[in-house]
């Protein structure tokens, strides 16, 4: 009874988002677990546990939703069952895998996603038709089954973004890192491809502040922990601005600091531009911003260069045409982005993310 009484009081917090405490209470519940499995421990001893859990879990329960829960409500189901259940879940993973050493928690990782990726119908549909328009011979089970295995080597490495922080010189390269000097201001773009977050690595002792947009995760209790993988805490020179939230942007450029935007993901409603020889919604908030503060866009990717090692490619500059029409220079702008991040992907095509509908 007892034993269902602090999971019932952990789930309480974290379904609360009571981050910081339903980490600790979470992680103390599965040391009890294991202490209770292999010593005999009298019921007695578990009370003042009992007591701390309960009070925890009445502060949670008082504690409303947060900002983000109440400007866009979930259904309860998610609230209680689903969120609370992913966090979990991705607390017991860290638990699990994270004494493993960076370069065989990947091959885990890249092993495990190649074997379940494929059984998730739907995104395994997803990427045999975003391959068969774009680069046909691609779209067999082996190279799919080489994508899965390179996002699931890309999930797991965020659990160690320590590793690469601590030892930058083992696990990351930078190629053409002198362009990252050649301007005193531009605004960075990648497209989905590789193990993204230890793209801020290359901005460490640079000299400049990078502004990194991204897009909330859909369970919010997970979203700490999504900015943690890509570098949060990790990197001093590194900031994270939601996608949508266009002052932070403007500010962050008014301040001579870099943005980084990457721009390959569909974007409804935006307009349809070329991209690797197919016609697909393409948001030009980024020839936007540059054309308005008249700065280059410079275009780089991650690449995986062995196991758990990467390499930080800077590729090259776009500059947006600045002509009366301002309408046609975005675009033409982004057709060239477009082009430059569709060389990039071709090099190596199992790297990029082919699992969301970009094309669609």
């Amino acid at each position: 009874m007892i034993t269902l009484f602090l999971f019932a009081c952990v789930w309480i917090c974290t379904a609360k988002g009571l981050m910081k405490t339903s980490a600790v209470l979470t992680y103390a519940f599965l040391l009890f677990l294991v202490l209770t499995a292999v010593f005999p421990i009298d019921s007695v001893y578990l009370l003042p546990v009992a007591v701390v859990y309960a009070l925890c879990a009445i502060v949670a329960a008082m504690r409303p939703w947060s900002a983000l829960e109440i400007e866009k409500p979930r259904k309860t189901i998610k609230r209680w069952w689903k969120h609370p259940r992913e966090l979990l879940g991705y607390r017991i993973m860290n638990i699990l895998l994270y004494p493993f050493p960076v370069s065989m928690l990947s091959w885990i990782g890249g092993k495990t996603l190649e074997l379940v990726g494929p059984l998730v119908k739907k995104r395994q549909k997803i990427m045999y038709e975003n391959l068969r328009m774009t680069i046909p011979e691609c779209a067999n089970r082996d190279f799919m089954r080489r994508v899965w295995n390179n996002w699931g080597r890309s999930f797991v490495e965020g659990l160690k973004f320590a590793t690469y922080r601590h030892h930058m010189d083992k696990y990351v390269t930078i190629r053409n890192h002198g362009l990252l000097f050649k301007y005193p201001q531009f605004i960075l773009t990648s497209p989905h491809y590789g193990y993204m977050g230890v793209m801020a690595l290359s901005f460490v002792n640079s000299g400049y502040i990078l502004n990194v947009t991204y897009r909330h995760s859909n369970n919010p209790l997970t979203n700490d922990i999504l900015l943690q993988n890509y570098g949060n805490g990790y990197v001093a020179e590194e900031r994270f601005i939601p996608v949508g939230n266009a002052i932070p942007m403007v500010r962050a450029l008014r301040n001579g600091e870099i943005l980084n935007i990457n721009s390959d993901q569909r974007f409804r409603g935006a307009p349809y531009i070329d991209f690797m020889g197919i016609l697909a919604q393409t948001s030009t908030g980024l020839t936007q911003l540059a054309r308005k503060f008249n700065l280059p866009i410079l275009v780089a990717h991650v690449e995986r260069t062995s196991g758990a090692k990467h390499e930080v490619v800077f590729d090259e500059f776009v500059d947006v045409p600045h002509t009366e029409d301002a309408e046609s220079d975005e675009i033409n702008g982004m057709k060239m982005v477009n082009d430059a991040m569709g060389r990039i992907i071709r090099q190596k095509p199992d790297e990029y993310l082919w699992l969301h509908k970009r094309w669609a």
